[in-house]
């Protein structure tokens, strides 16, 4: 009786107490997410940023805190968390080592020439591979040619034939004892590389993983990804482009979904500065102090060749945007024909206007794509600056039979632009990458005669515009461009 009587008495207290509980804990969660929003949101005021960029996570953070707040943690990072600062305090302690000077462009008479921005050499030699079976050839034979060194940086190492075969070769060449160093992106090599590090590692071989993946295993960012492609053999060649180690981009055999691509074969004094570039990636990745390395710092090949070239890196571990300045540059002063080709296009809206504007004055401008590239967010958020670019004249060619990977600018046959890059938001801004800018007219010729037979499998945007699936919906299109600064 006396039961039945106190817990009728004590049912409304207990909904009372069990309510403001829930009241508390509701608001609790929501003001704490407004004050990490507020934080957050100072954070990236503070840090250099695109005003689209800005603008897109102004507006995540104040409408949806609870969702922005871990996605900023894990992709909004750019250059001022505390690894990055780490990476850059690396690559100056690697540069005060070197002992002889970076030569000036300012020899040559060429109006796209560096002002300071990048390493420029002369007397390199440039051989141009123009497909995937022929670069898996040469990577394959410069690997089982190395008389004591490779060093090779990669965004993705897959566990196909193609990456087996190269892991397998470069097992047998530490197991002779050459050196043999592996850096590995860890987002690009998500759940592929455990069994290659093992095989490697246990033959007498380096590897490094750059930036965990998982915010909370560092202070870091899960966006701040190195996405450059180097490989160097005995400090005296190198190959470097958009050629990853995996079947789809490059094998011992033709296949019909390879990505077109090419890739550079450099000899003389610009490995130097490629190697240096590997040297401060692998250092911070490793945790080995630079002074490790200071022969191979300071080794600077012979001339091989008459070639000019000048080495752009550029990311969270360089001052600026040396890249972006660079391209922006080659848009604003090219005379009169450009060529971009890139796999996605998600410019920032300084280019963007900046080609705008240049095709307004009687300028030609040619940019080729993919019809279909392997990203369909990208291709999604490409098409309304191709709409507008269209109409206010610029050429838009799609290639058509694959995948198109290649990243390329030419400009009034005096500078061509090669590397790891795309144009987008995340190269120019966010990841590691690596570029070349060349010079010299018969490297310029080759790089052209390339695109030339490209084009010869491309069709107009016009056309393309007839073909199924090329056009998203409209609703599509709304919705990842208000992510699209995020890409």
């Amino acid at each position: 009786m006396w039961n039945w009587i106190l817990t009728r008495l004590l049912e409304p207290f207990a909904a009372l107490i069990i309510g403001g509980l829930a009241f508390v804990l509701t608001n609790f969660f929501a003001v704490a997410g407004f004050i990490l929003a507020l934080l957050i949101i100072r954070k990236v005021f503070n840090e250099k940023r695109t005003p689209s960029n800005f603008f897109a996570w102004l507006l995540l953070m104040l409408f949806s805190p609870l969702i922005g707040a871990p996605l900023y943690f894990m992709f909004g990072g750019r250059k001022s968390r505390q690894n990055t600062r780490i990476k850059l305090a690396v690559a100056r302690e690697a540069q005060a080592l070197i002992k002889d000077d970076i030569s000036s462009a300012s020899e040559d008479h060429n109006r796209f020439a560096s002002e300071g921005r990048g390493m420029v050499t002369h007397g390199n030699h440039i051989e141009l591979l123009g497909d995937g079976e022929i670069v898996f050839e040469r990577l394959c034979r410069e690997i089982e040619s190395a008389e004591h060194t490779i060093h090779i940086a990669t965004y993705i190492l897959s566990k196909d034939a193609t990456g087996q075969r190269i892991v397998d070769l470069l097992a047998l060449r530490a197991a002779a004892g050459i050196r043999v160093r592996l850096l590995l992106d860890s987002l690009g090599c998500w759940n592929q590389t455990r069994a290659a590090r093992v095989q490697l590692r246990s033959a007498g071989g380096e590897v490094a993983m750059f930036m965990p993946v998982l915010p909370i295993q560092t202070h870091t960012s899960a966006n701040l990804r190195n996405h450059r492609k180097i490989a160097i053999f005995d400090n005296d060649r190198a190959i470097t482009g958009g050629h990853n180690l995996d079947m789809r981009f490059m094998g011992a055999t033709p296949t019909a979904k390879r990505f077109a691509d090419f890739s550079v074969v450099t000899q003389g004094p610009a490995v130097a500065d490629l190697n240096r570039t590997f040297i401060a990636d692998w250092a911070f990745a490793a945790k080995q102090p630079p002074a490790d390395f200071t022969k191979q710092l300071q080794y600077r090949p012979q001339p091989a060749g008459e070639s000019t070239l000048e080495i752009i890196a550029s990311g969270p571990d360089v001052n600026n945007d040396p890249l972006w300045e660079q391209i922006l540059r080659i848009i604003q002063e090219f005379k009169k024909q450009l060529t971009i080709i890139t796999p996605y296009f998600i410019p920032d809206e300084v280019l963007f206007r900046s080609l705008i504007v240049k095709v307004h004055t009687g300028r030609c401008i040619r940019l080729i794509l993919p019809l279909h590239s392997n990203q369909r967010l990208a291709d999604i958020a490409r098409h309304r600056s191709l709409r507008e670019m269209h109409k206010a004249g610029i050429e838009i060619l799609f290639y058509t039979p694959r995948v198109l990977h290649a990243k390329m600018i030419l400009a009034d046959g005096l500078v061509a632009l090669t590397g790891s890059a795309n144009i987008d938001m995340r190269s120019l801004f966010v990841n590691y990458e690596i570029a070349q800018l060349h010079y010299s007219s018969h490297d310029i010729d080759s790089l052209t005669q390339w695109s030339d037979d490209i084009i010869r499998d491309c069709i107009s945007y016009n056309e393309a515009l007839n073909q199924p699936d090329f056009m998203p919906s409209k609703f599509k299109q709304d919705l990842v461009q208000l992510i699209a600064p995020l890409l």
